[in-house]
């Protein structure tokens, strides 16, 4: 009995992202997070290469330094993380599982030689997850009528 392939993080990617540039305002940045409901967006440069990521983590620092300033000010590049947890496409789901399970990342980002290609949430793992367990179940699982047809040819 062979294994079954596993999905990879290209299977999985949210490959549509909502990007920011970074000299964009921090300001856009923010309104563009809660117009969208997005809790990071990556930031990339023109040719797609991954620069960084500005959360909601970060811009809550930035509204909390500003509320004794005024608005917020400075680029996105002033404010983002740079710090990133990166996958490859290939990368399976356990290689993706252990990657989120011993980080503190809420989000990996998928990277093929070095150009932004998608993005994989927990929840768009845990999908996986629980989809793959659902099919094992399944196929071990027989049903009644299979089971009785089973008994039927041993008797035979």
């Amino acid at each position: 009995m062979t294994r079954p392939t596993l999905p990879t993080a290209a299977d999985l990617m949210q490959r549509h992202l909502q990007t920011v540039l970074p000299d964009a305002k921090i300001e856009d940045a923010v309104r563009l997070l809660l117009a969208k409901g997005h809790a990071a967006a990556p930031v990339v440069d023109a040719s797609g290469k991954l620069l960084g990521l500005v959360s909601e983590h970060d811009c809550v620092r930035v509204l909390c330094e500003a509320i004794a300033e005024g608005w917020p000010s400075g680029l996105v590049r002033d404010h983002m993380t740079k710090e990133l947890e990166t996958v490859s496409p290939a990368d399976d789901v356990l290689s993706l599982s252990a990657r989120f399970t011993n980080g503190r990342h809420r989000r990996l980002l998928v990277v093929d030689q070095g150009r932004l290609v998608g993005l994989i949430a927990r929840r768009d793992l845990m999908r996986a997850l629980e989809s793959m367990e659902r099919e094992r179940t399944h196929a071990r699982s027989k049903s009644t009528y299979e089971l009785l047809a089973e008994r039927h040819r041993n008797l035979d």
